[in-house]
C-alpha cells in the first residue's frame, strides 16, 4: 500500500512524504505511516524510498511479483519489525514500539502511538537527517551489527528547575528522619543514603513513588537525582560535590521563581538575622504563614550553595538561584547547556500561595495580589529567555494545573478555590504563555486539559478516588496520605490534614509502617495531600506529556 499527495494541515505534500506500508490480509485495517513505510523498505529488501517506488510502480522483475509476495511471510514481517522497533529506540528511547503492532494498531491524534509518530518526526528534525539514512540504519541492525546513533538521541541529560512538584527529593535527609524517627543518614552523607532514606519520606507525592519529572528521566535511560539535600537545620549538601554524574533536579518544595522566602522557609544559620517565616507550608495549611512585606532574605545567595550551611526550615532556593547553581557547575562549559539537555521548567504555584496568603491575611489587596502573580509570571519567562541565551536547545515550559481543583482547594471553599483558580488560570498562566511565545525554541505545555481528561473519566486511568467535594473533611480525606504520628511531633505536621512529605507506602521489608489511608491509595488515588498529585497520578501526567512532547519539540524547532 501507498500514501502519497494530497494535503496536511493544508500544506502539499511533497513526493519525499510519500509513504509505504504492508497490507496481510485482504481486509481490515491497515495503517500507513513512516513506520510502517520502514518496515516495508526492510521486509521487501527495497532499501530505500527510490527501492519501494520501482518496486511497487515496477513490472517484472523490477515489480511486487509473485515470488516477492510470497516472501513476505509472517516470520519475515516479525523479524523486519524487530530490526525498527530496535534502530528506533536506540535512536531515540522515547520511540518504543514495546509491543505494538505499527500495522494494524488503533490510534487517534494526541495518544500514545500518535505520540510515537511525533517522536520520530522530532527526532528527523532534530538532527536533519531523513527516513533513508535511518533505514540504513536498520539494515545494520538486521544483520546483526549495532548501527551506531549516538548522534541521532536528542538528550544526554535531564535538568529541571521548579517546585515540589517537580521535587526528586530535595529534603530527604530530613523528612525521612522525621517521618521515621530514625536518622536515615549514617556516616558520609551521599547517594547511598539518599537510596537508603529515599522511601520513607522526602518527596510531594506519595514516596516510595516517583514524581513525573523522574518516569521522564527513566524513559530517557538517565538516573536523575536531586541536586542538593537541604532542610530542617542538617547541613545542607550539593550532591555535585559529592560526585553525582546525573543530580540535576533542582526542583525543591516551597521555591518561587525570584523571590525568598518560599513557603516553608525559616531562613538559615548563615542568617540568623532573618525573620523565620512559620514552618507550616508543609503542613495542612500550604498556603504557608504570613509573609513579610519584606521578601528577600538578606545574604542569602551568597549561603545557598554551600555543603555547610544549615536552613532552619525548607531552603527553597528560588529557580533564579537554581539556574544560578547550575550554569556554576561542573555540569556546564562555559556557563552553557549542552545541544542535548532536555530542559524542563514548572514554577510559580508558591507564588500564588504566598499572594493568597498575604491577601487573605489583609497585608495586601487582592488587586495587589493578582499583580504580584502577573510579575512572577514575567519573571519565569525571562528565565527562560536566560536558558535559552545560555545555549539551550530544548526547553519545555509548563503552566499551573488548577489550582482550585485540589483538596485544600475545594476543602477551603469557593472563596478560595476560585481565588486559586482566577490567579493560576487567569492570571499567571495567560502571562506566561504569551511572554514564552516571544522566545523562539520554546515548548509550551498546558497541563490544564491533561488533568481535566483525567478527571473526566478517571477509571480509565485506575484511579478509584479523585476529591469528595460533600465536606472540607471528605475533600481532605480524599487523598492518599493519612496522618503519621512521629512526623507530628519532630515536624509537626497535620494530623487532619498531612503532608505528603511524610508520607511512605508501606514496608514491612524496611520496617516503614506506612501511612497510606487505604492499601494501593498510592496508585488508586489522584491526590497525595492536599495539594500534590500520587505517585500513580504523577505517572498518567508523564505518560499524558510524554505523548506530547514530540509534537511540541518538532514545532519548537521551527520549520
Amino acid at each position: 500500500m501507498k500514501s502519497t499527495g494530497g494535503t496536511a494541515n493544508g500544506a502539499v505534500v511533497p513526493a519525499t512524504s510519500d509513504y509505504y506500508s504492508i497490507a496481510t490480509a485482504a481486509t481490515g485495517r491497515v495503517n500507513v505511516t513512516p513506520i510502517t513505510h520502514m518496515l516495508a523498505v526492510q521486509a521487501t529488501g527495497a532499501t530505500n524510498l527510490d527501492g519501494m517506488a520501482t518496486l511497487f510502480n515496477g513490472t517484472g522483475t523490477t515489480g511486487f511479483s509473485p515470488d516477492k509476495a510470497a516472501s513476505l511471510t509472517q516470520s519475515a514481517l516479525a523479524t523486519a519489525l524487530t530490526s525498527v522497533k530496535t534502530t528506533l529506540k536506540a535512536a531515540n528511547p522515547l520511540i518504543d514500539l514495546g509491543t505494538v503492532d505499527p500495522l494494524s494498531v488503533v490510534f487517534a491524534f494526541g495518544d500514545a502511538h500518535d505520540g510515537l509518530l511525533d517522536q520520530l518526526k522530532f527526532t528527523i528534525k532534530n538532527t536533519g537527517t531523513n527516513l533513508d539514512a535511518l533505514q540504513t540504519l536498520v539494515a545494520t541492525t538486521a544483520s546483526g551489527r549495532a548501527p551506531d546513533t549516538s548522534g541521532l538521541k536528542p538528550f544526554n541529560r535531564l535538568v529541571v528547575f521548579g517546585d515540589s512538584l517537580s521535587d526528586g527529593g530535595a529534603y530527604t535527609a530530613w523528612a525521612s528522619g522525621a517521618a521515621s524517627g530514625a536518622n536515615r543518614f549514617v556516616g558520609t552523607p551521599g547517594l547511598t543514603a539518599l537510596a537508603a532514606a529515599a522511601p520513607y519520606g522526602g518527596k510531594f507525592t506519595t514516596n516510595g513513588g516517583k514524581v513525573w519529572v523522574e518516569n521522564l528521566a527513566a524513559s530517557l535511560d538517565y538516573d536523575l537525582k536531586p541536586a542538593n539535600l537541604m532542610g530542617g537545620g542538617i547541613p545542607s549538601m550539593n550532591l555535585s560535590l559529592l560526585g553525582c554524574s546525573t543530580c540535576t533536579n533542582y526542583a525543591q518544595g516551597g521555591s518561587r521563581v525570584a523571590l525568598q522566602p518560599g513557603i516553608g522557609n525559616a531562613g538559615t544559620t548563615a542568617n540568623p538575622a532573618n525573620g523565620a517565616v512559620p514552618q507550616i507550608a508543609f503542613l495542612g495549611n500550604p498556603a504557608g504563614g504570613r509573609v513579610d512585606a519584606n521578601v528577600v532574605l538578606a545574604g542569602a545567595a551568597q549561603a545557598d550553595y554551600t555543603v555547610t550551611n544549615a536552613f532552619l526550615g525548607a531552603s527553597t532556593l528560588p529557580v533564579v538561584q537554581q539556574i544560578d547553581q547550575h550554569l556554576a557547575s561542573s555540569y556546564v562549559t562555559a556557563g552553557k547547556f549542552a545541544a542535548t539537555d532536555l530542559v524542563v521548567v514548572l514554577a510559580g504555584a508558591n507564588d500564588i500561595f504566598t499572594q493568597a496568603s498575604l491577601a487573605g491575611a489583609g497585608v495586601i489587596t487582592a488587586t495587589a495580589a493578582g499583580t504580584a502573580v502577573a510579575t512572577a509570571a514575567g519573571q519565569l519567562a525571562a528565565q527562560v529567555a536566560r536558558i535559552k541565551a545560555a545555549g539551550a536547545k530544548h526547553v519545555m515550559v509548563f503552566g499551573l494545573p488548577d489550582m482550585g481543583y485540589t483538596p485544600y482547594g475545594v476543602s477551603a471553599g469557593a472563596a478560595t478555590a476560585g481565588g486559586l483558580t482566577s490567579m493560576s488560570q487567569s492570571v499567571f498562566n495567560p502571562t506566561l504563555k504569551a511572554a514564552v511565545a516571544a522566545i523562539p525554541g520554546v515548548a509550551y505545555v498546558d497541563p490544564v486539559p491533561m488533568f481535566a481528561k483525567v478527571v473526566a473519566s478517571p477509571a480509565d486511568y485506575g484511579f478509584t478516588k479523585t476529591i469528595d467535594a460533600t465536606s472540607a473533611a471528605t475533600a481532605i480525606g480524599s487523598t492518599a496520605c493519612g496522618p503519621n504520628a512521629i512526623a507530628q511531633v519532630a515536624a509537626g505536621d497535620s494530623a487532619t490534614s498531612p503532608s505528603s512529605l511524610f508520607c511512605a507506602v508501606p514496608n514491612s521489608a524496611l520496617s516503614i509502617a506506612g501511612t497510606l489511608r487505604a492499601a494501593n491509595a498510592d496508585q488508586a488515588y489522584m491526590f497525595a495531600d492536599g495539594v500534590h498529585p500520587s505517585a500513580g497520578m504523577h505517572k498518567v501526567f508523564f505518560q499524558l506529556i510524554k505523548d506530547k512532547m514530540g509534537l511540541l519539540l518538532a514545532a519548537a524547532l521551527g520549520s
